[in-house]
Protein backbone atom coordinates (compact mmCIF):
# COMPACT_ATOMS: atom_id res chain seq x y z
CA UNK A 1 0.00 0.00 0.00
CA UNK A 2 1.01 3.56 -1.14
CA UNK A 3 2.00 5.07 2.51
CA UNK A 4 -0.63 7.98 1.83
CA UNK A 5 -3.30 8.73 4.76
CA UNK A 6 -5.34 12.07 3.62
CA UNK A 7 -7.60 11.92 5.98
CA UNK A 8 -11.03 14.14 5.04
CA UNK A 9 -13.24 15.36 7.56
CA UNK A 10 -16.58 17.81 7.33
CA UNK A 11 -19.08 18.90 9.77
CA UNK A 12 -22.77 19.88 9.17
CA UNK A 13 -23.86 21.56 12.84
CA UNK A 14 -27.77 22.61 11.62
CA UNK A 15 -28.22 18.41 10.92
CA UNK A 16 -25.00 17.47 13.81
CA UNK A 17 -24.01 14.95 11.07
CA UNK A 18 -20.03 14.83 10.46
CA UNK A 19 -18.58 12.70 7.46
CA UNK A 20 -15.31 11.07 8.04
CA UNK A 21 -13.27 9.96 5.24
CA UNK A 22 -10.14 7.97 5.81
CA UNK A 23 -8.88 4.55 5.51
CA UNK A 24 -10.33 1.86 7.97
CA UNK A 25 -10.73 -1.73 7.52
CA UNK A 26 -14.17 -3.67 7.55
CA UNK A 27 -14.97 -7.49 8.52
CA UNK A 28 -15.90 -9.91 5.97
CA UNK A 29 -17.30 -13.87 7.19
CA UNK A 30 -16.62 -15.20 3.58
CA UNK A 31 -15.15 -14.02 0.58
CA UNK A 32 -17.17 -11.79 -2.09
CA UNK A 33 -17.12 -11.41 -5.63
CA UNK A 34 -14.32 -9.61 -7.25
CA UNK A 35 -13.07 -11.60 -10.18
CA UNK A 36 -13.72 -10.95 -14.17
CA UNK A 37 -12.18 -14.81 -15.07
CA UNK A 38 -15.23 -16.09 -16.76
CA UNK A 39 -14.28 -19.11 -15.07
CA UNK A 40 -14.55 -17.83 -11.72
CA UNK A 41 -17.52 -15.66 -12.06
CA UNK A 42 -19.39 -17.03 -9.20
CA UNK A 43 -16.28 -17.24 -6.80
CA UNK A 44 -15.06 -14.39 -4.75
CA UNK A 45 -10.89 -13.16 -4.64
CA UNK A 46 -9.63 -15.12 -1.87
CA UNK A 47 -6.19 -14.20 0.13
CA UNK A 48 -3.38 -16.55 -1.04
CA UNK A 49 -3.81 -20.05 -0.52
CA UNK A 50 -1.75 -22.77 -2.08
CA UNK A 51 -4.76 -25.20 -2.72
CA UNK A 52 -6.91 -22.54 -3.87
CA UNK A 53 -4.03 -21.21 -6.27
CA UNK A 54 -3.22 -24.83 -7.68
CA UNK A 55 -7.28 -25.39 -8.30
CA UNK A 56 -7.04 -22.05 -10.24
CA UNK A 57 -4.40 -23.12 -12.62
CA UNK A 58 -5.88 -26.44 -13.22
CA UNK A 59 -9.33 -24.86 -14.07
CA UNK A 60 -7.46 -22.53 -16.71
CA UNK A 61 -6.02 -25.84 -18.43
CA UNK A 62 -9.12 -27.99 -17.78
CA UNK A 63 -9.87 -29.52 -21.47
CA UNK A 64 -13.78 -30.18 -20.33
CA UNK A 65 -16.75 -28.91 -18.83
CA UNK A 66 -17.23 -31.40 -16.70
CA UNK A 67 -13.37 -31.01 -15.60
CA UNK A 68 -14.36 -27.08 -15.19
CA UNK A 69 -17.53 -27.81 -12.91
CA UNK A 70 -15.75 -30.56 -10.60
CA UNK A 71 -12.59 -28.04 -10.24
CA UNK A 72 -15.48 -24.94 -9.16
CA UNK A 73 -17.29 -27.38 -6.94
CA UNK A 74 -14.11 -27.76 -4.96
CA UNK A 75 -12.75 -24.19 -4.91
CA UNK A 76 -16.51 -23.31 -3.85
CA UNK A 77 -16.25 -25.59 -0.76
CA UNK A 78 -12.68 -23.80 0.03
CA UNK A 79 -13.72 -20.27 -0.66
CA UNK A 80 -17.34 -21.01 0.56
CA UNK A 81 -18.87 -17.97 -1.64
CA UNK A 82 -21.51 -15.84 -1.26
CA UNK A 83 -22.27 -12.97 -3.26
CA UNK A 84 -24.29 -11.33 -0.60
CA UNK A 85 -21.94 -10.98 1.67
CA UNK A 86 -21.05 -7.24 2.63
CA UNK A 87 -18.14 -6.04 4.61
CA UNK A 88 -19.40 -4.60 8.01
CA UNK A 89 -17.31 -2.84 10.52
CA UNK A 90 -16.16 -4.13 13.44
CA UNK A 91 -17.40 -2.53 16.82
CA UNK A 92 -16.96 -2.88 20.65
CA UNK A 93 -18.88 -6.43 20.67
CA UNK A 94 -16.86 -8.16 18.36
CA UNK A 95 -13.92 -10.30 19.57
CA UNK A 96 -11.80 -9.68 16.70
CA UNK A 97 -9.44 -13.08 17.59
CA UNK A 98 -12.70 -15.15 17.66
CA UNK A 99 -13.41 -14.08 14.02
CA UNK A 100 -12.48 -16.96 10.85
CA UNK A 101 -13.15 -14.66 8.16
CA UNK A 102 -11.17 -11.68 6.10
CA UNK A 103 -10.42 -8.32 6.80
CA UNK A 104 -10.78 -6.18 3.72
CA UNK A 105 -9.31 -2.04 3.69
CA UNK A 106 -10.66 0.53 2.11
CA UNK A 107 -11.35 4.41 1.81
CA UNK A 108 -14.21 5.15 4.08
CA UNK A 109 -17.08 7.27 3.68
CA UNK A 110 -18.50 7.31 7.17
CA UNK A 111 -21.67 9.78 7.85
CA UNK A 112 -21.88 10.32 11.71
CA UNK A 113 -24.46 11.81 13.88
CA UNK A 114 -24.21 10.14 17.68
CA UNK A 115 -21.39 7.36 16.90
CA UNK A 116 -18.36 9.66 16.54
CA UNK A 117 -15.09 8.32 16.06
CA UNK A 118 -13.22 10.58 18.35
CA UNK A 119 -15.51 8.84 20.91
CA UNK A 120 -14.57 5.19 20.24
CA UNK A 121 -10.81 6.18 20.30
CA UNK A 122 -11.56 7.98 23.82
CA UNK A 123 -13.10 4.77 25.32
CA UNK A 124 -10.54 2.05 23.98
CA UNK A 125 -8.98 0.72 26.60
CA UNK A 126 -5.93 -0.03 24.94
CA UNK A 127 -4.22 -2.29 28.08
CA UNK A 128 -6.66 -4.70 26.57
CA UNK A 129 -5.48 -6.21 23.32
CA UNK A 130 -8.89 -6.87 21.17
CA UNK A 131 -9.13 -2.81 22.00
CA UNK A 132 -6.43 -1.81 20.32
CA UNK A 133 -7.08 -4.75 17.45
CA UNK A 134 -10.09 -2.76 16.82
CA UNK A 135 -8.38 0.60 16.75
CA UNK A 136 -5.78 -1.63 14.24
CA UNK A 137 -8.50 -2.32 12.07
CA UNK A 138 -11.08 0.41 12.35
CA UNK A 139 -8.51 3.60 11.81
CA UNK A 140 -5.71 2.49 9.71
CA UNK A 141 -4.37 5.82 9.03
CA UNK A 142 -2.98 5.65 12.37
CA UNK A 143 -0.70 2.77 11.04
CA UNK A 144 0.55 3.90 7.65
CA UNK A 145 3.23 5.72 8.66
CA UNK A 146 4.17 3.53 11.51
CA UNK A 147 4.04 -0.22 9.80
CA UNK A 148 7.97 -1.40 8.60
CA UNK A 149 8.19 -1.74 4.70
CA UNK A 150 7.30 -5.32 4.02
CA UNK A 151 4.37 -5.22 6.18
CA UNK A 152 3.20 -2.08 3.97
CA UNK A 153 3.71 -3.04 0.82
CA UNK A 154 1.97 -6.38 1.77
CA UNK A 155 -1.19 -4.91 2.37
CA UNK A 156 -3.16 -3.36 -0.37
CA UNK A 157 -6.37 -1.81 -0.57
CA UNK A 158 -10.03 -3.81 -1.50
CA UNK A 159 -7.82 -7.21 -0.90
CA UNK A 160 -9.00 -9.83 1.78
CA UNK A 161 -6.86 -11.01 4.28
CA UNK A 162 -7.51 -13.69 6.82
CA UNK A 163 -8.04 -12.05 10.18
CA UNK A 164 -4.94 -14.44 11.75
CA UNK A 165 -2.78 -12.35 9.21
CA UNK A 166 -3.84 -9.25 10.51
CA UNK A 167 -3.90 -9.97 14.06
CA UNK A 168 -0.39 -11.16 13.31
CA UNK A 169 0.91 -7.68 11.76
CA UNK A 170 -1.24 -5.65 14.25
CA UNK A 171 0.42 -7.78 17.04
CA UNK A 172 4.29 -6.31 16.13
CA UNK A 173 3.08 -2.82 16.65
CA UNK A 174 1.35 -3.23 19.82
CA UNK A 175 4.28 -2.65 22.85
CA UNK A 176 5.49 0.56 20.35
CA UNK A 177 2.07 2.06 19.54
CA UNK A 178 0.48 1.55 22.97
CA UNK A 179 1.83 4.21 25.42
CA UNK A 180 1.55 6.97 22.29
CA UNK A 181 -2.36 5.75 22.04
CA UNK A 182 -3.00 6.44 25.50
CA UNK A 183 -1.03 9.43 25.62
CA UNK A 184 -2.95 11.09 23.20
CA UNK A 185 -6.11 9.61 24.30
CA UNK A 186 -5.75 10.88 27.56
CA UNK A 187 -5.12 14.50 26.13
CA UNK A 188 -8.76 14.33 24.65
CA UNK A 189 -10.04 13.03 27.99
CA UNK A 190 -8.88 15.51 30.45
CA UNK A 191 -10.41 18.41 27.96
CA UNK A 192 -14.00 16.17 27.53
CA UNK A 193 -13.96 15.43 31.40
CA UNK A 194 -13.83 19.37 31.76
CA UNK A 195 -16.15 20.54 29.12
CA UNK A 196 -18.65 18.24 30.13
CA UNK A 197 -18.11 17.91 34.37
CA UNK A 198 -17.40 13.84 33.59
CA UNK A 199 -14.16 15.30 36.28
CA UNK A 200 -14.43 18.72 36.95
CA UNK A 201 -14.94 20.27 40.06
CA UNK A 202 -15.94 23.86 38.88
CA UNK A 203 -19.64 25.00 38.52
CA UNK A 204 -19.39 26.35 35.70
CA UNK A 205 -23.48 25.72 35.11
CA UNK A 206 -23.37 29.39 33.43
CA UNK A 207 -21.19 28.76 30.61
CA UNK A 208 -21.82 27.02 27.09
CA UNK A 209 -19.28 23.97 26.45
CA UNK A 210 -17.83 26.62 23.73
CA UNK A 211 -17.15 28.67 26.37
CA UNK A 212 -15.84 26.05 28.77
CA UNK A 213 -13.70 25.01 25.54
CA UNK A 214 -11.82 28.32 25.36
CA UNK A 215 -11.43 28.09 29.36
CA UNK A 216 -9.51 24.76 29.14
CA UNK A 217 -7.16 25.96 26.12
CA UNK A 218 -6.71 29.11 28.11
CA UNK A 219 -5.28 27.20 31.29
CA UNK A 220 -3.75 24.44 29.33
CA UNK A 221 -2.59 25.71 26.13
CA UNK A 222 0.10 23.30 25.11
CA UNK A 223 -2.20 20.59 25.27
CA UNK A 224 -3.40 20.88 21.44
CA UNK A 225 -0.94 23.34 20.23
CA UNK A 226 0.93 20.68 17.58
CA UNK A 227 -2.09 18.76 16.41
CA UNK A 228 -4.64 22.06 15.88
CA UNK A 229 -2.98 23.30 13.40
CA UNK A 230 -1.81 20.38 10.95
CA UNK A 231 -4.16 20.58 8.70
CA UNK A 232 -6.29 23.02 5.86
CA UNK A 233 -8.72 23.99 5.11
CA UNK A 234 -10.67 22.92 1.53
CA UNK A 235 -13.54 25.39 2.04
CA UNK A 236 -15.19 27.07 -0.58
CA UNK A 237 -16.95 30.06 1.38
CA UNK A 238 -19.98 29.00 0.04
CA UNK A 239 -23.29 28.91 1.61
CA UNK A 240 -25.55 26.23 0.65
CA UNK A 241 -28.64 23.81 1.14
CA UNK A 242 -28.36 19.76 1.94
CA UNK A 243 -31.28 19.20 0.06
CA UNK A 244 -32.18 21.81 -2.50
CA UNK A 245 -34.04 20.28 -4.49
CA UNK A 246 -33.05 22.08 -7.54
CA UNK A 247 -30.06 21.36 -9.20
CA UNK A 248 -27.17 23.76 -9.66
CA UNK A 249 -26.31 23.23 -13.41
CA UNK A 250 -30.10 23.82 -14.50
CA UNK A 251 -30.57 27.42 -12.64
CA UNK A 252 -30.77 30.24 -14.50
CA UNK A 253 -31.32 34.03 -13.72
CA UNK A 254 -34.69 33.55 -15.56
CA UNK A 255 -36.12 31.00 -12.79
CA UNK A 256 -35.49 33.48 -10.34
CA UNK A 257 -39.10 33.88 -9.10
CA UNK A 258 -38.85 30.11 -8.92
CA UNK A 259 -35.58 29.83 -6.64
CA UNK A 260 -37.53 32.35 -4.69
CA UNK A 261 -40.55 30.52 -3.68
CA UNK A 262 -38.59 26.98 -3.57
CA UNK A 263 -35.77 28.81 -0.99
CA UNK A 264 -39.16 30.05 0.47
CA UNK A 265 -40.89 26.57 0.66
CA UNK A 266 -37.86 24.66 2.37
CA UNK A 267 -36.42 27.08 4.35
CA UNK A 268 -38.68 30.13 5.80
CA UNK A 269 -36.90 31.26 8.76
CA UNK A 270 -33.35 31.08 7.07
CA UNK A 271 -31.96 29.04 9.38
CA UNK A 272 -31.18 25.83 6.98
CA UNK A 273 -28.79 27.69 5.31
CA UNK A 274 -25.00 26.48 6.08
CA UNK A 275 -21.47 26.41 4.90
CA UNK A 276 -19.88 22.79 5.48
CA UNK A 277 -16.41 23.46 6.97
CA UNK A 278 -14.24 20.96 4.91
CA UNK A 279 -10.48 20.09 6.00
CA UNK A 280 -8.02 17.18 5.26
CA UNK A 281 -5.30 16.18 7.44
CA UNK A 282 -2.55 13.62 7.55
CA UNK A 283 -2.76 13.13 11.41
CA UNK A 284 -5.83 11.56 12.75
CA UNK A 285 -5.68 12.92 16.21
CA UNK A 286 -6.09 16.48 14.59
CA UNK A 287 -9.12 15.04 12.64
CA UNK A 288 -10.41 13.73 16.23
CA UNK A 289 -9.59 17.85 17.42
CA UNK A 290 -11.68 19.10 14.52
CA UNK A 291 -14.45 17.16 15.81
CA UNK A 292 -14.18 18.20 19.02
CA UNK A 293 -13.78 21.38 18.38
CA UNK A 294 -16.92 21.39 15.98
CA UNK A 295 -19.05 19.39 18.68
CA UNK A 296 -17.95 21.79 21.88
CA UNK A 297 -20.07 24.49 19.56
CA UNK A 298 -23.05 22.50 19.53
CA UNK A 299 -24.65 22.90 23.62
CA UNK A 300 -27.54 21.22 23.02
CA UNK A 301 -25.58 18.23 22.93
CA UNK A 302 -23.68 16.37 25.75
CA UNK A 303 -21.02 13.87 26.57
CA UNK A 304 -21.13 11.30 28.94
CA UNK A 305 -19.67 7.76 29.84
CA UNK A 306 -22.33 5.18 29.72
CA UNK A 307 -23.16 3.23 32.98
CA UNK A 308 -23.51 -0.07 31.82
CA UNK A 309 -20.35 -0.39 29.42
CA UNK A 310 -18.10 2.23 30.68
CA UNK A 311 -17.33 4.39 27.56
CA UNK A 312 -18.34 7.55 25.90
CA UNK A 313 -20.99 8.66 24.06
CA UNK A 314 -23.00 11.78 22.83
CA UNK A 315 -26.49 12.54 23.66
CA UNK A 316 -29.04 15.37 23.78
CA UNK A 317 -30.52 14.73 26.95
CA UNK A 318 -28.39 15.63 29.75
CA UNK A 319 -30.47 13.33 31.92
CA UNK A 320 -29.08 9.88 29.89
CA UNK A 321 -27.15 7.70 31.49
CA UNK A 322 -27.01 4.46 29.06
CA UNK A 323 -25.65 4.57 25.36
CA UNK A 324 -27.17 2.79 22.25
CA UNK A 325 -24.53 0.63 21.83
CA UNK A 326 -25.19 -3.39 21.30
CA UNK A 327 -23.56 -5.70 23.81
CA UNK A 328 -22.26 -9.01 22.97
CA UNK A 329 -25.97 -10.04 23.69
CA UNK A 330 -27.59 -8.10 21.10
CA UNK A 331 -29.10 -5.89 23.80
CA UNK A 332 -28.14 -2.26 23.44
CA UNK A 333 -27.01 -0.81 26.67
CA UNK A 334 -29.80 1.35 27.11
CA UNK A 335 -32.10 -2.25 27.40
CA UNK A 336 -29.43 -3.22 29.96
CA UNK A 337 -29.78 0.13 32.05
CA UNK A 338 -33.57 -0.11 31.75
CA UNK A 339 -33.61 -3.65 33.01
CA UNK A 340 -31.59 -2.99 35.83
CA UNK A 341 -33.23 0.12 36.89
CA UNK A 342 -36.63 -1.60 36.90
CA UNK A 343 -34.76 -4.40 38.94
CA UNK A 344 -33.52 -2.01 41.27
CA UNK A 345 -36.92 0.07 42.04
CA UNK A 346 -38.44 -3.20 42.35
CA UNK A 347 -35.99 -3.88 45.07
CA UNK A 348 -36.30 -0.26 46.33
CA UNK A 349 -40.50 -0.39 46.80
CA UNK A 350 -40.69 -1.00 50.58
CA UNK A 351 -38.23 1.58 51.41
CA UNK A 352 -39.81 4.11 48.90
CA UNK A 353 -43.40 3.16 50.75
CA UNK A 354 -41.87 4.41 53.83
CA UNK A 355 -40.61 7.24 52.22
CA UNK A 356 -43.95 8.43 50.95
CA UNK A 357 -45.65 7.81 54.23
CA UNK A 358 -43.50 10.09 55.69
CA UNK A 359 -44.36 12.77 53.58
CA UNK A 360 -47.73 12.63 53.96
CA UNK A 361 -47.13 12.92 57.44
CA UNK A 362 -44.93 15.79 56.76
CA UNK A 363 -47.41 17.40 54.56
CA UNK A 364 -49.85 16.75 57.24
CA UNK A 365 -48.36 18.82 59.37
CA UNK A 366 -47.46 21.55 57.68
CA UNK A 367 -51.04 21.55 55.98
CA UNK A 368 -52.39 21.87 60.15
CA UNK A 369 -49.79 24.35 60.99
CA UNK A 370 -49.91 26.92 58.01
CA UNK A 371 -48.71 29.55 60.27
CA UNK A 372 -45.47 27.77 60.90
CA UNK A 373 -42.55 28.07 57.91
CA UNK A 374 -40.35 25.48 59.10
CA UNK A 375 -42.69 23.13 58.68
CA UNK A 376 -43.06 24.14 54.88
CA UNK A 377 -39.83 24.05 54.32
CA UNK A 378 -39.27 20.97 56.10
CA UNK A 379 -41.64 19.37 53.65
CA UNK A 380 -40.43 20.57 50.26
CA UNK A 381 -36.33 20.05 51.08
CA UNK A 382 -37.90 16.66 51.66
CA UNK A 383 -39.47 15.94 48.82
CA UNK A 384 -36.57 17.41 47.00
CA UNK A 385 -33.95 15.23 48.40
CA UNK A 386 -35.72 11.97 48.70
CA UNK A 387 -37.15 12.78 44.91
CA UNK A 388 -32.97 13.29 43.46
CA UNK A 389 -31.99 9.76 45.68
CA UNK A 390 -34.89 7.80 45.09
CA UNK A 391 -33.87 8.46 41.54
CA UNK A 392 -30.04 8.16 41.82
CA UNK A 393 -30.82 4.58 43.42
CA UNK A 394 -32.70 3.10 40.96
CA UNK A 395 -29.63 4.33 38.43
CA UNK A 396 -27.60 2.84 40.54
CA UNK A 397 -25.67 5.81 41.66
CA UNK A 398 -26.29 5.22 45.52
CA UNK A 399 -27.07 2.00 47.60
CA UNK A 400 -30.94 1.30 48.79
CA UNK A 401 -28.83 0.62 51.91
CA UNK A 402 -27.87 4.59 51.71
CA UNK A 403 -31.53 5.51 51.09
CA UNK A 404 -32.89 3.34 53.23
CA UNK A 405 -30.08 4.74 55.89
CA UNK A 406 -31.59 9.17 55.05
CA UNK A 407 -35.28 7.66 55.28
CA UNK A 408 -34.96 6.38 58.63
CA UNK A 409 -33.60 9.82 59.43
CA UNK A 410 -36.69 11.77 58.64
CA UNK A 411 -38.62 9.50 60.52
CA UNK A 412 -39.16 12.10 63.44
Amino acid sequence: MERKNKIGISFDASYFAQIFIHTAGAYLSKPINKTNNKYLANLGTVPPDERFGQLVLELENANSESERKKIISELKLIAEIDKTVEPIPLTFKDNVEDLKGYIVFEPTSAVEHYDLSLLDFISYNFDVFNDYLLFFINFFDYFIDKLDDKDIKYIELDTLYPVKEIIEIAKKYYDKEKGNLIYYQNLFKKCINFVYSIDNPFDMKYLTHKQIFFLYNQLYQDTFAKIKRDFHSTDLLDYQYNDFPIRKELIELVDINVLISTIEKIDPTGRKLNSLQQFETTNLFTSFYITLFNVVAVNKMHIKICGNCGRYFITHKETVTYCDRITKDNMTCKDIGNKEYQKRKKENDTTYDKYRKIGSRKQLRAKRNPEIDMYQKDLEEYRKTGKQMYKDVCSGKISNKEFAKWVNEQDK
